[in-house]
């Protein structure tokens, strides 16, 4: 089962021995910010400790596990186990809690019990990853970037598998120099050598799920 948690980084209330780091002044007049600014550097850090600080409160069936995911500012909570009807009563449990401590839960954004859901664009399947059809095309059809802000795409769409191809970034350092601030955009042999044995390799691991 899955949870996503909407704006995890606005639950997280400052104490008031914090709030003069975040003051700022805006036409004349003092501010500071009450709850964990989106911003701040940290503040992923911090979400993610605040919220797994809560859900250890959560008690759970023997054979239930629970994971974190921190997407930019959404937390996802994924639920594991070895029975539909435990993951139920664990995911029931993690929504009440996090009910309690006036954390939103979309209902819309909640999965399962299922032995499939999706979380971060990757499809879980009785306990194993596999990665979406979509996203296998979005690597299949990549083109040869024309420029500066193609290539960027290009490799975040590449870059977000990087996991899954040893040697990711031997393959794909002749690209960051084409990136370089300043940097003139002149596209050689080797820099498409790169991004075809990128496309190859992230290709050659993944598999896909139909949905």
């Amino acid at each position: 089962a899955a949870l996503n948690i909407k704006d995890m980084f606005f639950m997280v209330l400052l104490k008031d021995k914090d709030k003069d780091e975040f003051a700022f002044t805006w036409e004349g007049i003092q501010y500071t910010f009450n709850r964990l600014p989106q911003g701040y550097k940290h503040s992923p850090a911090i979400a993610y400790a605040a919220l797994a600080e809560l859900l250890q409160s959560v008690s759970l069936p023997q054979d239930v596990k629970l994971y974190q995911y921190i997407d930019n500012i959404i937390d996802n909570i994924l639920i594991g186990g070895t029975s539909p009807e435990t993951v139920g009563q664990a995911a029931a449990a993690v929504w009440q809690v996090l009910n309690k401590a006036d954390i939103e839960v979309p209902p819309g954004k909640c999965q399962g019990p299922s032995k499939e859901i999706k979380i971060l664009g990757t499809c879980w399947i009785a306990g194993s990853t596999v990665i979406p059809l979509d996203t296998l095309r979005k690597i299949e059809e990549l083109q040869m970037p024309q420029s500066k802000k193609e290539l960027q795409q290009s490799k975040e769409t590449l870059g977000y598998w990087r996991k899954h191809v040893p040697g990711f970034s031997i393959i794909s350092h002749p690209l960051y120099s084409l990136l370089w601030k300043g940097k003139s955009w002149e596209w050689r042999s080797e820099h498409n050598k790169a991004v075809k044995n990128l496309i190859e390799e992230s290709l050659g691991p993944l598999h896909s799920c139909n949905h």
